[in-house]
């Protein structure tokens, strides 16, 4: 068969496929919604497997270089396997540590507010009495219910509640276990990394065209050095968050203000949106203790997001990438549309990526005409 005549039959197949699905749309996103559920314990794995590969990769070029000097120099397997299990050591302790912070003040700040509602009871009952409250509306109120038919309506409505209970209880156990699959799927894919990559390169090289192939490696090869670039300026954008809430905090005596640098440096790594998930959390807290005091902390809180927002957040992070503010804000503007939080995480790098390999085509191209000119 000669090359344009699989061109055209090529084509001519694409096109019907696609009006069949067009036709049979609901059919197809169906489909397609039954296959991405199949498959989200892999993607959900993977994506915490690359999370965990940042911290893990720089650990272990820096224990090779440790042990160089050393007499007896372990394989490259053992200390690969030491990185990995200091990455997840690590992370474990800063969970430990934020929860240890975080339930006892909330214990705590319940509690007070318990002992603040039972003082004032006496004071809101007195108030009531010396008002000389009329109650006789409740009472007629109360003898005009029908109890009968209330208690009929409650016991139609069991029902419904069980359903609506069972379905959240699947939900949950489902959610475990594709959260559980996800985290042995990313523990075996941040272990055998190397080989996947191999797997991943050999089957690349045999399938695609050398250009092709070629041209997929270097996107893959740079989009994972941007991503790596890009974690370490979020972590560093976030340490600097926390800081800056943490003496924030002091400086206005507003309570929990190690509690609050804490929480909102964890959630920063989430770009623009983990920190109004903390400033919620936080004024919360403080709402607890004193409500006047909670207006003066979502002052400050979003005084200092904004400063950090507009001009520390696009430096640090986009010099990391290399991107401008710009292009840092819309990129995380257009990922946070399109995939809510890992869309604002990968479309970053993403963007960086896919602006360099376009910056690198449009200097070969205007080589090319100057050459031919």
């Amino acid at each position: 068969m000669e090359p344009k005549t699989k061109q055209y039959l090529l084509v001519t197949v694409v096109g019907v496929t696609l009006f069949v699905a067009l036709l049979r749309l609901s059919t197809v996103l169906a489909f397609a919604a039954e296959l991405v559920d199949l498959v989200l314990p892999i993607l959900a794995g993977g994506i915490l497997a690359l999370f965990i590969n940042v911290p893990m990769s720089g650990l272990e070029k820096r224990l090779k270089r440790l042990f160089r000097k050393a007499r007896k120099q372990p394989s490259d397997k053992a200390i690969h396997l030491i990185s990995f299990s200091i990455t997840l050591l690590g992370v474990v302790l800063v969970l430990v540590l934020a929860l240890t912070l975080l339930i006892p003040e909330l214990v705590q700040s319940f509690h007070s507010l318990y002992l603040q509602i039972e003082a004032n009871i006496p004071r809101w009952t007195a108030y009531l009495s010396a008002q000389n409250a009329d109650t006789g509306w409740l009472m007629s109120w109360l003898e005009g219910i029908n109890w009968e038919q209330l208690l009929h309506k409650i016991t139609a409505g069991i029902d419904t509640v069980l359903i609506n209970a069972v379905s959240a209880v699947s939900a949950t156990v489902n959610i475990a276990v594709t959260a559980s699959f996800a985290l042995i799927i990313s523990i075996y894919m941040s272990l055998g990394s190397e080989s996947l990559c191999r797997h991943a390169r050999t089957l690349v090289c045999a399938y695609l065209k050398p250009n092709h192939a070629a041209g997929l490696l270097k996107f893959c090869r740079a989009f994972r050095q941007s991503f790596a670039n890009f974690l370490t300026g979020q972590c560093s954008e976030a340490v600097i968050l926390g800081v800056l809430m943490t003496l924030a905090f002091s400086v206005f005596r507003i309570p929990y203000g190690s509690l609050v640098g804490m929480l909102t440096a964890i959630c920063a790594i989430i770009p623009y949106v983990g920190a109004l998930i903390s400033c919620v959390v936080s004024v919360f807290l403080v709402l607890l203790v004193d409500p006047v005091l909670a207006v003066r902390c979502l002052i400050v809180y979003l005084a200092v997001q904004f400063i950090e927002n507009q001009f520390i957040y696009p430096r640090v992070v986009g010099k990391s990438v290399g991107l401008s503010p710009l292009y840092t804000l819309v990129a995380a503007m257009i990922g946070g549309k399109l995939f809510g939080i890992i869309g604002i995480i990968f479309f970053i790098p993403l963007t960086a990526v896919i602006l360099e390999l376009v910056k690198e085509d449009a200097c070969r191209r205007l080589r090319t005409k100057e050459e031919q000119q």
